[in-house]
């Protein structure tokens, strides 16, 4: 979410470190919002877990309980909903879209999650497609800059696409407990081979192109030059490990690491070119993520200092 937020300023050249204390009510918006998810889905999984082995962390708690967290995330959220209208209905709207999403995923007798396709398309956008674009929408409301449509639709393929990828990975993840369940996931009617083949042939191409796009529009030069850094340090990686980045469960996925590390450095750093003042946003997102960033530089350094290491031995 930070970066597209990063990524959004740059288009529309606007300084983003004024608007640092809306976007931390933004962000505790979207974490109660992943928190009313996480408890609806593990509340009404329930018995599912229970006849698949699975571990569910609402299991022992009473109905009250589950209840007032429920209706105190609920509360939060129209709060937050209405903050947001004060600046666009659009934002206020995609800001809702999720949260519809989400409780038609879970709650009976919609329950989109026993209903293959559509509930993989209700889990990606209630998580990716609807509050990424929320994220464009708020910084065209507060910097008020208009953003281009082409940017919304860019923003948007690539966050259904990113979405798409992982509902399924994690219902490939989850197929042999669905199985013991009974729980009719997408995967599960249409099998994993096919489900294998859509996402490397399919969903990720439509991922890779769109956010290739994103970069585009975006006309900056870092993050293009940290993505040929990804790039050269995952065929570091899979030369010296003989294991690549994949698009399988369980293993090291490619793009994750650009997404959390290069992504959102190389777009705060480009806010900072642009404004001054927003160099103060990159310390405190270095404050904050400094541990991620300081251990991909430390991979980067052992790359670069093997591949000088070979270079002097043939010498």
């Amino acid at each position: 979410m930070l970066a597209t937020f990063y990524a959004s300023g740059c288009v529309v050249n606007a300084q983003m470190w004024p608007l640092l204390p809306k976007l931390l009510l933004l962000l505790v918006g979207l974490a109660v919002g992943a928190t009313y998810v996480s408890a609806i889905n593990d509340w009404t999984d329930r018995a599912d877990d229970f006849a698949g082995g699975k571990s569910n962390l609402l299991s022992s708690k009473s109905g009250a309980f589950v209840a007032l967290l429920i209706a105190g995330c609920v509360c939060v959220g129209l709060g937050i909903g209405l903050f947001l209208m004060q600046a666009s209905w659009v934002s206020a709207l995609l800001y809702l879209g999720s949260w519809i999403a989400f409780s038609c995923y879970s709650w009976p007798p919609i329950r989109l999650k026993n209903r293959g396709l559509m509930g993989v398309i209700a889990d990606a956008a209630g998580s990716h497609f609807f509050p990424q674009l929320l994220v464009v929408s708020v910084v065209a409301a507060w910097s008020g800059h208009a953003v281009p449509g082409i940017w919304y639709g860019t923003v948007g393929g690539w966050a259904l696409a990113c979405g798409l990828r992982n509902i399924l990975l994690h219902q490939l993840g989850d197929i042999k407990a669905d199985e013991a369940a009974g729980v009719n996931t997408w995967v599960r009617k249409k099998g994993a081979y096919f489900i294998q083949q859509l996402g490397r042939f399919g969903i990720f191409p439509v991922e890779v192109g769109a956010f290739s796009l994103l970069l585009l529009l975006s006309q900056q030069l870092w993050p293009v030059i940290f993505l040929v850094l990804y790039v050269a340090l995952e065929g570091f990686k899979w030369r010296i490990w003989g294991a690549p980045a994949v698009i399988t469960p369980g293993k090291r996925m490619l793009l994750t690491d650009y997404y959390e590390v290069f992504y959102p450095l190389s777009f705060v750093l480009a806010l900072s070119v642009q404004h001054a003042v927003d160099g103060w946003l990159l310390g405190l997102h270095l404050l904050l993520f400094g541990l991620r960033c300081w251990q991909t530089i430390r991979q980067l350094i052992w790359a670069g200092t093997l591949i000088v290491r070979k270079g002097l031995s043939h010498k």
